[in-house]
């Protein structure tokens, strides 16, 4: 059965706020739904008693969401014994997502669950629109033989110069562009070492250093989202830039056998530490990762560094006594491209920790045209 293609129905959902007054019975159940599913994605499959148990709601009201999302075809049940599991179908709603932001353009198809469906890379990510929207074009198709009857809920683009003409020209399927530092974070907190409540720091090296914070259980941004502009900070004994020291463009190479390399490891330990310190002494992260479209193995070279010169500071009756834990991304530099390609999910299905509450419309409202940052609903989205 192929992918659905048919025009997207009436926007169901306003625009996303945060709010700080209380819920209505509408958004309410729509919180409850999406605690649901996120809990089926992290635990695997459970019974309703665990579900009950896992996010607070009552068995009855946890029966009534299952039979709702059952009957949308978005989770299966599994007869055991005298209790039904339920889990999240595979391959029953998928989403694309597409980093552009790199040296080279990347794209992923994940379905709920996580589980990458297939991957593909560009040679380069200035791609023209028309090149770029032709290309995930045909991952849309490439999908109706990947996950035959899956509904795509939704394609994530990096920012960058070209990519408000590519959600426009996806049009009618629903396009949503989100910074990579956000989309780093987001992957790590949805399929790497953070918690689901975790407060830690994303430092994504490219050719600037940035830094995405999920914070609580919710990405920070600061003011006019310039929160993570950590390559503008002077660190080091030198006073440099960090830009000038850690960003991907000062590494002569990947090969880890190469002194350049080497150098440029332990001078990006060192200016990157002082950054650290900073922000730990501000922000209080329990965890910073390190991450960027760089090889594995020098990701954790980076990280070992970074490791010891954290416990020598530690030591340093000048320096703080306490700093977070810092390790390597458990993601590969398909990082970037999974966290992306997970907006879709959060802005429809999933708990979003971009806001602090998310606000849907009841089905008997009347529904106008979508926002502008989604310019289409998913295709065949379910009820409200």
């Amino acid at each position: 059965m192929p992918i659905d293609r048919s025009p997207p129905l009436p926007a169901r959902f306003p625009e996303r706020r945060d709010q700080t007054s209380g819920l209505n019975l509408v958004q309410a159940a729509d919180h409850n739904l999406r605690v649901t599913l996120e809990a089926l994605r992290r635990g695997g499959a459970m019974t309703r008693l665990e579900l009950a148990h896992v996010t607070g709601l009552t068995v009855p009201g946890i029966a009534n969401i299952l039979r709702r999302l059952t009957g949308e075809g978005l989770i299966e049940t599994n007869s055991s014994g005298r209790s039904n599991r339920f889990a999240i179908r595979r391959g029953s709603a998928v989403s694309i997502g597409v980093d552009l932001a790199g040296a080279r353009a990347r794209l992923i198809a994940t379905d709920l669950a996580g589980t990458p469906l297939f991957a593909e890379e560009a040679p380069a990510a200035e791609s023209e629109p028309a090149e770029a929207t032709a290309w995930i074009r045909r991952a849309i198709s490439r999908l109706s033989a990947t996950a035959p009857g899956g509904r795509l809920f939704g394609i994530g683009v990096t920012a960058g110069e070209h990519a408000e003409a590519i959600r426009a020209a996806l049009a009618p399927y629903r396009a949503i562009v989100e910074r990579d530092t956000v989309a780093a974070a987001i992957s790590e907190r949805q399929s790497g070492i953070a918690t689901a409540d975790d407060s830690f720091v994303f430092i994504l090296l490219g050719a600037a250093v940035r830094a995405g914070m999920i914070i609580g259980g919710t990405v920070f941004d600061g003011a006019e989202h310039k929160a993570g502009l950590v390559g503008l900070m002077r660190t080091g004994r030198d006073g440099r830039y960090l830009d000038e020291v850690a960003a991907t463009s000062r590494l002569p190479s990947h090969d880890l056998s190469d002194p350049a390399v080497q150098q440029w490891l332990d001078d990006a330990a060192e200016h990157l530490t002082d950054m650290i310190i900073a922000m730990a002494a501000f922000i209080g992260p329990r965890l910073i990762v390190v991450g960027g479209r760089l090889p594995t193995l020098l990701l954790e070279a980076l990280a070992a560094r970074l490791q010891v010169l954290r416990r020598s500071r530690m030591i340093d009756p000048t320096h703080p006594f306490w700093l977070p834990e810092i390790r390597c991304s458990t993601l590969s530099e398909q990082g970037v491209a999974q966290g992306i390609a997970a907006i879709p999910f959060l802005d429809i299905l999933l708990p979003d920790m971009r806001r602090t509450v998310l606000v849907r419309q009841s089905l008997s409202e009347d529904r106008g045209p979508a926002r502008a940052n989604a310019s289409a609903g998913p295709d065949r989205p379910p009820p409200a």
